[in-house]
C-alpha cells in the first residue's frame, strides 16, 4: 500500500513506467490545437493574421476534423500496453487561458477567470455547447479504438452540477455505466470536497486538483506575485480537505486520485498520502 505514481500527458518531465495515465484535454489544446474551438463565431472580426495561421494548421481538414483527429492521435500515441487505466479530463482552462489561443477574442472577458466560466458551468453554457460536443467526440473516438477511457469532469461546484454534467454526457452518447464507462469528478473547490459523499452517488471516483484546491481554499490567486508567499499546498486547511476527500472516497469504495505539480518540496503532503495509502498520484509538471 502506498503512492501509485502515474503518467501525465502532456508532461514537461520524464515519465517512468506506470499503470495509470492521466490526460489533460486543456493542456493538449494549448500545445497541439492552438486555436479556440469557437473562433468561427468571430466572423469578420477574426484577425487576418490569426485566420491565416489557423488555415495553415488545418490544411485540407475542417476545424472540427482537425480538433478531433489531432487529439485522438496524440492521446493514442501516449497510451502504452502497461496502462491499466486511462483517465481523460475535459477542458479545465479558464477564460484567461482560452483567450490566449488563436481566435481567443471570442472568449467572454471576465474580471476573475479563476472564479468564472469553468468546468460544468462552461460545458452547460450555450456559448460552449458545440465545443463540448467536440470534446465528447474525442472521447468517443478513443472508445471506438478500444480504449476504456474514464472521464474526469473538472470544477464541479455543486450537486446540481453533478446531475447536469451526467445528463450532458448522456446527450452526447456517453452515458455513465454504458459498457462500463466511468465518470469521475474533480475537487477544484472546497465545496466539492465538503459535498463529496453526496457527489459520489453520481460519480465513480474523485480527483483532487491540489493547485486549484489550494488557490480557492486560501483565496490566493497563484498568478499574483504579491500574494505568492501565502500560496502553500501544505497549509493545514488544504491538507485537511485533501484528507477528507480521500477518506470519503475510500468509505464509498471508490478511487481517489491526486494531481499535483510536484511532491519534492511537500513532505507533509507526502506523509499524509502515504498514511492514507493506495492513492494514485499524477505529477503534472
Amino acid at each position: 500500500m502506498g503512492l501509485n505514481i502515474g503518467n501525465s500527458f502532456p508532461s514537461f518531465s520524464e515519465q517512468t513506467e506506470a499503470q495509470h495515465l492521466y490526460v489533460s484535454l486543456s493542456e493538449l489544446m494549448m500545445e497541439k490545437i492552438f486555436f479556440h474551438p469557437n473562433y468561427a463565431s468571430l466572423g469578420d472580426e477574426l484577425d487576418s493574421v490569426e485566420q491565416q495561421a489557423i488555415e495553415a494548421l488545418l490544411g485540407d481538414k475542417s476545424s472540427d476534423e482537425f480538433f478531433v483527429d489531432s487529439l485522438v492521435a496524440e492521446i493514442m500515441s501516449a497510451i502504452s500496453s502497461q496502462h491499466k487505466s486511462i483517465r481523460v479530463e475535459l477542458n479545465d482552462a479558464n477564460s484567461y487561458e482560452m483567450s490566449a489561443l488563436l481566435g481567443g477574442k471570442c472568449e467572454p472577458e471576465e474580471i476573475n477567470p479563476v472564479l468564472g466560466l469553468r468546468g460544468v458551468s462552461r460545458f452547460a453554457s450555450e456559448f460552449y455547447r458545440s465545443s463540448f460536443a467536440l470534446e465528447c467526440q474525442v472521447l468517443k473516438g478513443l472508445r471506438e479504438q478500444g480504449v476504456e477511457v474514464e472521464i474526469v469532469v473538472p470544477c464541479v461546484r455543486a450537486l446540481s452540477d453533478a446531475a447536469k454534467i451526467i445528463d450532458r454526457l448522456a446527450e452526447q452518447g456517453l452515458p455513465r455505466g454504458l459498457k462500463g464507462l466511468k465518470v469521475l469528478f474533480a475537487c477544484d473547490t472546497p465545496s466539492a470536497v465538503l459535498l463529496s459523499e453526496r457527489l459520489l452517488h453520481y460519480f465513480d471516483g474523485l480527483v483532487i486538483k491540489v493547485e486549484n484546491l489550494t488557490q480557492l481554499t486560501l483565496g490566493v490567486d497563484i498568478n499574483q506575485e504579491a500574494l505568492a508567499h501565502l500560496y502553500d499546498i501544505q497549509n493545514e486547511a488544504v491538507l485537511k480537505l485533501i484528507k477528507e476527500a480521500i477518506v470519503t472516497a475510500k468509505a464509498a469504495k471508490k478511487p481517489a486520485l491526486v494531481c499535483v505539480g510536484s511532491l519534492e518540496e511537500s513532505p507533509l503532503l507526502v506523509e499524509l498520502l502515504e498514511t492514507l495509502g493506495d492513492v494514485d498520484v499524477y505529477l503534472t509538471v
